[in-house]
């Protein structure tokens, strides 16, 4: 193999559209990469998902490895004609690691079947910060040991059908501020307080044989000299993940063309000095230009060093054993993707996820008049997962066509006149969004009975006095589930997997 073929092994893109198209072709023809990872944009169903990962094999003429982001919840790729998953912090909130050990096989199974067989999942960042924007329910809980018992039975089920897992965001960015995808957090934290925290639910998943770990954008002052992101910094690559963790799988970053990491360089020298620091996989997910130029600039510096092709070894030598254990020969020829089976177990285990954090104001199960009212904001999936059009949540349709009464949908600029006796009010992350938190306030002055339901993050159940119940996630397994909950079919059985000090 040339070196600009095992250059290009070193690189994980990401294709447009649904088909393969001329530039796709051309990127894959000049990058030469060793992985290609699938998004939404690229799915409209298993069927054509199939036949677009069969054309991308041809067109590479090398071993290609396909990875996803499939977390579950509202970090979910694979959607229509596939079988969702809740969620993580769903998964945690059933109080049954077992849930998530079926979670992660449903998952594997449906992948494998198409070709895909590296899962960019579990999230291991433990969410003992309510304010932090990026995690929050694609985290299994709030502590190392929440985190480490769901993680490791979702790990399992990826394991038993030969899919492999990344534990991510190394070192762990549950506690920031900042979403990596927009700016670069900060974690003032040392050495010992990351082992006796944020280090620990890697460490033990690293036990069970954990194949990829995923560095974030993120900065640690206290380990590094440079105010740059740990994905390119040898402190954290080499000298954290490597010597004092003894870590031998791959470290494969976060798209370095995130907003974490291009605030502070070109994509060029962004590669450049991942590379240089430690990484093996480096994500580049869009920007087709981005991916050829950043492939032209890191060979041109392997050829000019030869430290850096010592460098490159290092990393084909992991790459070469994670591929041996991870590419798939060939493709089954027949498929069957008929999925409800699966879709059957995952509807039983999001149905013990929905939780009844209070109901002091009495709205369960829901008995609402046509004088009463039902008020949802547009889910936005906000930035992180952001391929979608904001929705009006289907619950929220569904009781205000079932009782007759009002559907309000607000936004920023509404202001609330409607009064009465009973409200429904559907939240997403209204702990963060100040114009939520004041339009539940006056929810709760104008009606005698409220009742607030998180689609997301559990923590808006506490912003005001009222019944409150959270979902976890506005995936329609979570929605069918949660629409039961609220009309008394079955009992809410979820747990909140969080503390919460009011």
């Amino acid at each position: 193999m040339s070196l600009e073929s095992l250059a290009g092994e070193l690189f994980m893109v990401g294709i447009d559209g649904t088909e393969l198209t001329d530039e796709a072709a051309r990127v894959l023809e000049q990058v030469k990469p060793g992985f290609i990872i699938l998004f939404s944009r690229n799915i409209e169903s298993p069927e054509q998902l199939y036949q677009l990962i069969k054309e991308l094999r041809k067109v590479v003429k090398k071993p290609v490895v396909f990875s996803i982001d499939q977390e579950g919840g509202i970090v979910t790729r694979l959607r229509n004609g596939f079988t969702v998953s809740c969620g993580a912090m769903a998964l945690a909130a059933t109080k049954d690691e077992n849930n998530a050990y079926l979670a992660g096989k449903i998952l594997a199974l449906e992948m494998k079947s198409l070709g895909i067989t590296w899962n960019l999942a579990p999230v291991l960042d433990i969410n003992d910060n309510p304010n932090n924007p990026g995690i929050g329910v694609r985290s299994f809980g709030d502590t190392p040991q929440k985190v480490i018992k769901f993680a490791k039975a979702f790990y399992k089920g990826l394991s038993e059908e030969s899919v492999a897992a990344c534990g991510k965001h190394f070192p762990g960015k549950g506690s920031v501020e900042v979403d990596a995808h927009l700016d670069m957090p900060v974690l003032q934290k040392s050495l010992e307080e990351l082992k006796r925290w944020e280090l620990i639910p890697f460490v033990e998943l690293m036990k069970e044989g954990l194949e990829s770990i995923m560095p974030s954008h993120i900065n640690l002052p206290q380990l590094q000299p440079d105010r740059l992101p740990a994905t390119v910094s040898k402190e954290i690559l080499t000298d954290l993940l490597r010597k004092t963790l003894n870590y031998h799988g791959i470290a494969v970053a976060d798209d370095l063309l995130m907003g974490g990491i291009t605030k502070a360089m070109s994509v060029e020298d962004a590669v450049i000095n991942s590379f240089k620091s430690g990484m093996d996989v480096l994500s580049l997910c869009h920007e087709p230009q981005a991916q050829i130029s950043a492939k032209k600039a890191l060979l041109e510096q392997i050829k000019k060093n030869p430290e850096l092709e010592k460098r490159l070894s290092e990393s084909l030598g992991r790459i070469k054993n994670f591929k041996e254990k991870f590419y798939l020969k060939t493709l089954p020829d027949e498929i069957s993707f008929d999925f409800s089976d699966h879709e059957k177990i995952m509807d039983k285990i999001a149905e013990q996820s929905i939780t009844l954090v209070s109901d002091e104001d009495k709205m369960i199960p829901l008995e609402l008049s046509v004088n009463d009212c039902v008020i949802t904001v547009k889910t936005s999936r906000l930035v992180q997962v952001q391929e979608t059009q904001m929705g009006i949540p289907w619950v929220a349709k569904e009781l205000s066509e079932k009782f007759g009464c009002e559907l309000l949908v607000v936004d920023k600029d509404s202001k609330l006149a409607k009064k009465g006796k009973k409200c429904v009010f559907f939240t997403e992350n209204a702990h963060l969004s100040t114009w939520q938190s004041r339009l539940l306030e006056q929810a709760r002055s104008n009606f005698r009975q409220l009742l607030v339901v998180a689609m997301r993050n559990p923590y808006d159940c506490f912003l005001v006095n009222s019944s409150s119940i959270c979902s976890y996630s506005y995936e329609m397994v979570s929605q069918r589930a949660l629409f039961k909950v609220l009309l008394g079919e079955i009992k809410p059985l979820g747990e909140l997997p969080v503390e919460v000090f009011k």
